[in-house]
């Protein structure tokens, strides 16, 4: 499928949640919608014409940061049960180790984060702090890594990583891939939106109205979720480039999640 179909499909799609979320329609019932270029799609309805651009807000390195987490997933699993040690565990990561992995490969391509070397390490140190807590040398995480601020679970984990040091079996929840902070946004948001407006001016001579729309991810349970706490934040940010002649006249912040797709729209 081309990337115009893709865009079609989810333009679609997004029109039709947003009547189920919001239960209104974001555009009349006799809509005309045509493919465009500059900006992406065009709506057309009652002798108005407003232009659709859309976006991803997913960097390659977040879903580099994804396979590297299942990685380590799979590595920490395998220990405790060669070693039958039954524990209860959430691996919960930020959004750092994206960030880091974006930030090593453009710097020089000899300094990427090699998987096998890191997933090993992180391994290691996640055992030795299962050892350390059931010596009960440490109380909780924090504490651990007061005392070992470098280590690399205490950079990338978020929050206790261990529900319950003995357990009748092993339980491994992951969360990896699925947190995506309100910092994440904060950086992205301001950088992909900025990279369109300018072209906004050349978008207004062919539409009265000019419309954002930033796909977040489609795969089950991403993003947004996790941004419950934080949609007002959100939606300051969105709100902040709707505001002129200059900037857009609306913007959503879109997860094509198939079983619950969430929108985030600008005032």
């Amino acid at each position: 499928m081309s990337d115009k179909k893709k865009e079609l499909k989810s333009l679609k799609h997004f029109i039709l949640h947003y009547h189920k979320i919001f239960h209104e329609y974001l555009f009349p019932k006799n809509y005309q919608l045509e493919c465009s270029e500059s900006p992406d799609f065009i709506i057309k309805f009652d002798n108005q014409k407003i232009g659709i651009e859309i976006t991803e807000t997913i960097h390659e390195s977040r879903k580099a940061s994804e396979k590297l987490e299942y990685k380590i997933y799979k590595s920490i699993k395998k220990y405790l049960e060669e070693e039958d040690i039954k524990i209860d565990i959430w691996l919960f990561f930020s959004d750092s180790l994206a960030s880091d992995i974006s930030k090593r490969n453009q710097k020089n391509s000899k300094n990427k984060i090699k998987d096998g070397q890191f997933i090993k390490d992180f391994t290691e140190e996640y055992i030795k702090y299962i050892i350390t807590r059931r010596n009960k040398e440490y109380s909780s995480f924090e504490e651990f890594c007061e005392s070992n601020k470098n280590s690399l679970i205490c950079k990338y984990l978020v929050g206790e990583p261990i529900e319950e040091l003995y357990s009748e079996e092993l339980k491994i929840r992951e969360g990896g891939g699925n947190y995506v902070s309100i910092n994440y946004y904060k950086e992205k948001l301001p950088e992909i939106i900025n990279k369109k407006i300018n072209k906004l001016s050349h978008y207004r001579k062919k539409v009265d109205k000019i419309y954002l729309l930033i796909i977040t991810s489609i795969e089950p349970s991403k993003d947004l979720y996790f941004l419950a706490d934080d949609i007002k934040d959100v939606r300051e940010i969105l709100n902040s480039y709707t505001k002129g002649e200059n900037n857009f006249d609306k913007i959503f912040l879109y997860n094509e999640n198939y079983y619950e797709p969430q929108i985030i729209k600008s005032d």
